[in-house]
């Protein structure tokens, strides 16, 4: 019966397994008719243009997006602690559903102005030997030392805030450790939801490593850039599988031997 119901699910599947792959393959030939168009436009001339439009905003980069995303997270943080004020302290109100989710605003733009920060010093280190003196290229870096101090002041004052409208939470962001004991203070309604959250973000990610390597890959035929993006794509999409995976079965080592108990 068991055998049965196996060979069903793998004929439901097929039908929509064949359907992506043909769509793969239109999505290939598409961009291998592109590559080929490409020949006739100057491609590099406008990668060319791209690159030195990064190049002069790198100096103004990390300055700029921390005045306007960091102070976008201050109002988001202050709005959540207004409404965590009026919060009567009753289990799952409407502001403290709101107070909650703009808190979780503020870690997301946060931990999107820290990714700002290192593609600006890449940029930055890129063209300082060329453009810039030492002097500013210190500068700079301390610049971008200063924001990711802020980013990390920011998420402090969320978790205190967190802790604070839930007594039971634990840790601090400036302890190594602050994510094993974090999720070991949460209950077991939070613990699903986080690892719901994992899965959809190891799914996301997945999906994005797979996109990015076929970008890479036609732009190989156009550009000489090379194996290294590549090789530096694989490992960190290996990385996740790898991870992802042993994090499984040790996982259910301790499941099983929890049962045992």
């Amino acid at each position: 019966m068991r055998a049965r119901t196996e060979k069903s699910e793998n004929r439901r599947a097929l039908p929509k397994f064949f359907l992506t792959m043909l769509g793969s393959l239109l999505v290939g030939g598409l961009l291998g008719f592109a590559v080929g168009l490409s020949r006739f436009f100057e491609i590099g001339e406008i990668a060319g243009r791209l690159d030195g439009a990064v190049r002069a905003a790198a100096p103004w980069g990390i300055p700029v997006t921390t005045v306007v995303i960091l102070g976008t997270c201050f109002f988001l943080y202050r709005s959540a602690a207004k409404k965590f004020a009026l919060w009567d302290g009753g289990d799952e109100d409407a502001a403290s559903e709101s107070a909650e989710e703009l808190l979780s605003w503020t870690l997301l733009l946060s931990a999107v102005q820290l990714l700002i920060n290192f593609f600006f010093l890449t940029a930055i280190t890129a063209i300082g030997a060329d453009q810039l003196e030492d002097a500013n290229v210190l500068g700079m870096v301390g610049v971008f030392l200063l924001s990711c101090g802020l980013v990390i002041f920011t998420q402090q004052k969320v978790v205190d805030l967190e802790r604070r409208m839930n007594p039971e939470k634990h840790g601090s962001v400036y302890d190594t450790k602050f994510q094993k004991k974090w999720l070991a203070s949460c209950d077991e309604s939070e613990r699903r939801q986080i690892g719901e959250a994992s899965r959809r973000a190891y799914m996301a990610t997945t999906r994005v490593c797979l996109g990015v390597w076929l970008v890479l890959t036609v732009l190989g035929m156009v550009f000489d850039i090379g194996l290294l993006p590549v090789a530096v794509l694989l490992l960190v999409w290996g990385t996740l599988q790898v991870s992802y995976t042993l994090a499984c079965i040790r996982l259910s080592k301790k499941g099983a031997a929890a049962g045992q108990l």
